[in-house]
């Protein structure tokens, strides 16, 4: 007879695993050696045949494929010596300077299309000032 109590073990709360199983080094080194390998066949559906390689490297990476903006800015001063930053984001532009009549920041935001204004999501001290909108502009 055995004189020992059993004990369940605890549930886990958080997958065993806390590395990604295929890191971004992982997924860069195999995307380069596709691209610079030798391969023996000449064939029309070589072309296919790596970028369908490539997408199967980017899926098992569980990397999002979502297109990129270009984001530029830069600082200048107005014709009063204070200093302004604009920032370019496609069609969306961030004005920031010294408000004309005070200490404080005046933020100005435009958009060029409407598409870009029911996008957009403004947060100031981590409260959303402004949220995308939906497409048919329902609120419930």
């Amino acid at each position: 007879m055995l004189d020992t109590t059993l004990r369940q073990p605890p549930l886990r709360t958080q997958p065993a695993r806390t590395r990604p199983a295929y890191t971004d080094t992982a997924a860069l080194n195999d995307i380069h050696a596709l691209l610079t390998s030798n391969t023996n066949g000449t064939g029309t559906d070589q072309p296919a045949q790596l970028l369908a390689d490539i997408t199967t490297v980017l899926a098992r990476s569980r990397r999002p494929m979502i297109p990129i903006r270009d984001i530029e800015a830069v600082v200048n001063e107005t014709p009063l010596g204070r200093p302004v930053a604009s920032i370019d984001a496609g069609n969306a532009t961030i004005t920031v300077r010294q408000e004309p009549d005070g200490l404080g920041l005046l933020i100005q935001i435009t958009t060029s299309t409407s598409a870009e204004h029911n996008s957009l999501t403004v947060t100031l001290d981590n409260h959303c000032l402004h949220h995308p909108a939906p497409p048919a502009r329902h609120t419930a």
